[in-house]
C-alpha cells in the first residue's frame, strides 16, 4: 500500500487504477468496511481516497445534540490506527486529499480532479455522498460525468435496523455503551498512547496505574484535532496490549479541571491485573470491553479501596 499525503489540486497520480472508493472514513466502522470491500470486488487494483481532516469535524467544531452537547468533535481513531486498518484491505494506494485545497472546489472541479489527477475510472461511494463547495455535488453529479455504469452506490450498513454511522458511535460513547460502540465498529474501541508518570495516588491505594498520554506513533507536531473522541467519564473493563502480550485490566477516564496529562483535560489511567513491571514511556494499547460504573468521589480512602476492589473482583469473575 502506497500512502500519498497532502494530495492537492496540482498533484497527479502516476499509477493506473481500476476503481476508487471515497469517503471521510471517520472510525472505519462496519459501514466504511463494506464500502471498501465492495470496491475490492470490482478489482484488486483499487485505491482508497479520503481526507487529511475529517470534513464534518473541520466544519462543525462542537456537538449540537446529545447529552454532552458541549463536547468538541474529534476523530474516532488516530492517524496511525487509521492507516493500519486501511492496510488490511490491501489497496494499491491510500490517498489523503488536502482538505483546505479540496473543500473550496466546485463539484465539477472535484470530479475533474478524480478523473484527471487520480485516474479514477470507476467510483464507489455511499448513497448519501456529497462533495464540493457547500456540499453541492451529489450522486447525480457523478453519474453525469462518469456514466451510470461506472458509479457504484453502497447501501447503508444496518445493525438492529439502524444505520451504522460515526455520529451514532459518538452517541454511544457519550453514554458509555461500549458494547454498542464495538458492535458498530466491528472491533473493540481502542485508546493508544504512551505510559507517562502520574501523581502516584492510585499506587498509594494499592492499585498502581499506568497513566496514558494519547498519541503513540503520532508526530510531535500533532494537530489537536487528531486527539480521539473519548467515551464518557467512568470505569471500564479493558484488555491491554504491551508489546505482544495481552493483559486484562480496569480503566478510569476522568474529565479534569486542568490539562493534567496533555489529553484535552482528561486523565486516563489503567490498572493492569497481576502486573508489576516498569513500563514508563512504553507504548500501550487499551481495548475497551465493557462499562463498569460512573465515575464518583468517595468520602474516605477506605471507601475508595473497597469500591475499586469490588470493581476488579466483578471483572475477574466475568
Amino acid at each position: 500500500m502506497k500512502i500519498i499525503n497532502n494530495f492537492g489540486k496540482l498533484d497527479k497520480l502516476e499509477s493506473d487504477i481500476d476503481a476508487s472508493c471515497i469517503g471521510a472514513f471517520d472510525g472505519i466502522h462496519l459501514g466504511h468496511q463494506q464500502l471498501i470491500t465492495e470496491t475490492k470486488k470490482i478489482s484488486n487494483n483499487f485505491q482508497i481516497i479520503t481526507f487529511d481532516q475529517v470534513p464534518k469535524i473541520k466544519m462543525d467544531k462542537r456537538r449540537t445534540t446529545g447529552p454532552y452537547n458541549s463536547r468538541k468533535l474529534r476523530p474516532l481513531i488516530n492517524p496511525h490506527l487509521k492507516n493500519e486498518l486501511f492496510k488490511t484491505f490491501k489497496p494499491k494506494n491510500l490517498i489523503y486529499l488536502d482538505f483546505y485545497q479540496i473543500s473550496s472546489m466546485l463539484p465539477e472541479q472535484f470530479i475533474d480532479l478524480l478523473i484527471n489527477n487520480l485516474n479514477t475510472r470507476k467510483i464507489v461511494v455511499g448513497k448519501d455522498f456529497k462533495f464540493g463547495s457547500q456540499r453541492s455535488g451529489n450522486i447525480q453529479s457523478l453519474i453525469n460525468k462518469f456514466g451510470e455504469s461506472n458509479v457504484y452506490l453502497v447501501e447503508d450498513f444496518l445493525i438492529d435496523n439502524q444505520k451504522v454511522s460515526s455520529t451514532k458511535i459518538r452517541d454511544f460513547l457519550d453514554i458509555g455503551n461500549i458494547e454498542k460502540v464495538n458492535k458498530l465498529l466491528g472491533r473493540e474501541y481502542e485508546i493508544s498512547g504512551t505510559v507517562s508518570r502520574g501523581f502516584g495516588l492510585a499506587r498509594d491505594l494499592g492499585f498502581p496505574t499506568a497513566n496514558i498520554r494519547l498519541g503513540a506513533n503520532l508526530p510531535k507536531s500533532l494537530d489537536e484535532d487528531q486527539i480521539i473522541y473519548l467515551p464518557k467519564n467512568g470505569v471500564y473493563g479493558v484488555t491491554c496490549l504491551l508489546g505482544n502480550k495481552k493483559y486484562d485490566g480496569i480503566l478510569n477516564i476522568m474529565k479534569t479541571s486542568g490539562n493534567r496529562l496533555h489529553n484535552d483535560n482528561y486523565n486516563i489511567e489503567v490498572h493492569i491485573f497481576d502486573f508489576d513491571e516498569d513500563i514508563y514511556e512504553k507504548e500501550i494499547k487499551v481495548y475497551l470491553n465493557t462499562f463498569v460504573r460512573e465515575h464518583k468521589r468517595f468520602n474516605s480512602k477506605e471507601e475508595t479501596i473497597k469500591q475499586i476492589s469490588n470493581d476488579i473482583n466483578s471483572l475477574k469473575k466475568n
